[in-house]
């Protein structure tokens, strides 16, 4: 029982560093300094399932914690660096508002997520803090896409969702299908890969990456 609980202590802390890691996107400046810090999310998400297949002894996820290392902290990171070389173009973020500003959303967003879930809900799975950071980390990341003008900041904030969605979906239940993770991963990695191609291809049209050059396409 000891053991259990002291799982669940190491568990809220991996769920913190994650919530940590979001919130810091918001303070940096360049695009390869973005892709490190999303990496280390990913890693720590990663951790943090292996840690639950360790507590309940399940091995489809210690596949799955493999597969989301691998993924997440390997592939996905190695193609955005990959995109950030051939876009060749400044390594600045350029966000709409400063980074003040938008850590200071980014802890109004949690302070709001904690007051709502406050209570008057019941969690299944893992601590309820848990499910509060992943749904605080899908803000976040819904944040960072709508206040980057970059193409590549925007792909990196709704990787940022998509790991609080896995993250949301994992305190709840356990663990997934293994059928569903698989199919999660392959979509993402579909999806950045198509994204990667239309951020290349703005910046050959453009010659940037900002997205507010598109406004120009208004008849």
């Amino acid at each position: 029982m000891k053991n259990w609980i002291e799982a669940f202590y190491v568990i809220d802390y991996i769920s913190v560093g994650i919530l940590l890691t979001a919130i810091s996107i918001n303070a940096v400046r360049r695009l390869e300094t973005c892709v490190k810090v999303y990496t280390l999310n990913s890693l720590l998400l990663s951790l943090l399932i292996a840690i639950v297949a360790t507590m309940i002894n399940e091995a489809h996820l210690y596949v799955a914690s493999f597969i989301t290392m691998l993924g997440k902290g390997m592939l996905i990171p190695l193609f955005l660096r990959r995109i950030v070389r051939q876009l060749k173009v400044t390594h600045e973020v350029e966000p709409y508002v400063s980074n003040a500003v938008s850590l200071t959303i980014s802890g109004i967003l949690v302070a709001v997520v904690y007051a709502s879930l406050r209570e008057g809900i019941f969690v299944t799975g893992l601590s309820r803090n848990v499910l509060q950071i992943s749904i605080a980390v899908i803000l976040i990341g819904l944040f960072i896409m709508i206040s980057r003008r970059k193409a590549i900041t925007q792909i990196i904030g709704l990787l940022f969702m998509e790991n609080g969605l896995f993250l949301a979906g994992f305190s709840l239940t356990f663990g997934m299908p293994m059928i569903i993770e698989l199919g999660v991963l392959f979509d993402m990695l579909m999806g950045i890969i198509i994204l990667g191609f239309f951020a290349v291809q703005i910046k050959r049209a453009f010659a940037s990456t900002n997205l507010d050059k598109l406004s120009t396409l208004k008849g």
